[in-house]
């Protein structure tokens, strides 16, 4: 029934035209109180709730590139008390990732901690599930919803036969249509398509990032971890920078 259903919103999409090359602008929305422990729940206080960042994503029926949108810049928030004193950086986005649907293969170039890294890997790590029966409009786009857990995550996605593109923001894509919305641990973190553009597209944005430590996605996780728990492991008052993107 599933796949029927797919057939089906193929079928209909179809009819309407089809997008295989353009642009997408992309929210990144992130609850920033998601994780703050409950012994700092007073930071909650200090803090907005939410923070967004935007992207824009360059794709061709073979390649994609998602850029951190221009003009954003860091932002900081301090603040302190009886509980101690913190500072928080927001960084800006500096995050390009380069997809060859063709080759299915994707290059993560992604600054952590002052350093550049380059995680390679796969494009289709997501075993996704289509929901029954259920749809819903984007930007006049038709989407279908699909679902997809892991261990640590829960992801719900929406997607547009509408642009046949096995692709989305992010490293997100595996889907028979261009993902436009991605909604990550129920809120905790959410993509949304804001704008797209049928435009033709440079080629010479297609370019695979070359600079930084190349490392697997698994190293890099680790890499992370490791580095959240020295922080978490220093006295005083912590100072923080969050990278948006």
């Amino acid at each position: 029934m599933r796949y029927l259903l797919v057939a089906l919103a193929c079928l209909v999409c179809a009819q309407l035209p089809a997008q295989t090359e353009g642009k997408i602008i992309f929210e990144e929305k992130f609850d920033m109180h998601r994780n703050i422990p409950e012994e700092r729940a007073h930071v909650k206080e200090m803090i907005p709730q939410y923070r967004s960042s935007y992207f824009e994503l360059y794709y061709t029926e073979d390649a994609s590139m998602y850029l951190a949108s221009k003009d954003q810049e860091d932002e900081e928030v301090s603040g302190g008390g009886d509980r101690g004193r913190f500072r928080m950086r927001f960084a800006a986005p500096d995050r390009d990732i380069y997809k060859s649907i063709a080759e299915n293969k994707m290059v993560d170039s992604r600054e952590f901690m002052t350093k550049k890294f380059l995680i390679k890997g796969k494009t289709d790590e997501f075993q996704w599930k289509v929901a029954d029966g259920q749809m819903m409009k984007i930007l006049d786009m038709l989407c279908m919803k699909a679902e997809y857990k892991d261990t640590a995550n829960t992801y719900v996605a929406w997607f547009t036969p509408q642009i046949p593109i096995a692709n989305g923001p992010a490293e997100f894509g595996g889907l028979p249509g261009m993902i436009l919305m991605l909604d990550v641990n129920d809120g905790e973190r959410v993509y949304t398509a804001t704008e797209i553009q049928a435009i033709e597209v440079d080629r010479a944005v297609l370019k695979e990032p070359t600079k930084g430590k190349e490392v697997t996605s698994e190293e890099f996780r680790e890499i992370m971890h490791e580095k959240m728990k020295e922080m978490r492991g220093q006295r005083g008052g912590p100072n923080v920078i969050i990278h948006r993107g």
